[in-house]
C-alpha cells in the first residue's frame, strides 16, 4: 500500500495499492517537466507515500495542481496513461486505475490550491 497525503485529515490522505501510486507519479512526470517534483516522486516511492503537507510549500502547491491535472486529464481522454503500455495493463487493470483516479479527486483538499 501507497499513500498521498494532502494533510493529516483523512478524508484528504489517497491509499491504495503501490502500482496504482507508482502510475499516477509516473503519469504525473510524464506531463511534468519539473526537476524538482520529479526528484520527490523518486524519493516518495522508496517510502510508498507522498506527503505533500511537508513539502516546501511552493513544491506542494506545484506536486498538488500537476497532480489534480493529470488526473483530470486522463479521466477525460485529454492525457494518454502510461499504464497502457505496461504488460499488466489489461482492460480490468485500467478500470481499477480509473476507479482509483476517481478516488483520488476526492482526496483533495477543499480550499483552493493557488496556482
Amino acid at each position: 500500500m501507497a499513500v498521498i497525503g494532502f494533510s493529516d485529515r483523512p478524508e484528504e490522505i489517497w491509499c491504495v495499492a503501490g502500482w496504482v501510486f507508482r502510475q499516477v507519479l509516473e503519469d504525473v512526470v510524464s506531463q511534468c517537466e519539473d526537476p524538482e517534483m520529479a526528484d520527490a516522486f523518486t524519493h516518495a516511492e522508496t517510502q510508498s507515500g507522498l506527503h505533500i503537507d511537508l513539502l516546501e510549500p511552493e513544491l506542494g502547491v506545484r506536486v498538488t495542481n500537476a497532480i489534480r491535472n493529470v488526473v483530470r486529464g486522463i479521466l477525460s481522454g485529454a492525457i494518454r496513461s502510461g499504464i497502457h503500455d505496461q504488460p499488466y495493463g489489461d482492460a480490468t487493470t485500467i478500470e481499477q486505475y480509473r476507479k482509483a483516479l476517481q478516488e483520488l479527486l476526492t482526496s483533495f483538499p477543499s480550499a483552493p490550491i493557488p496556482d
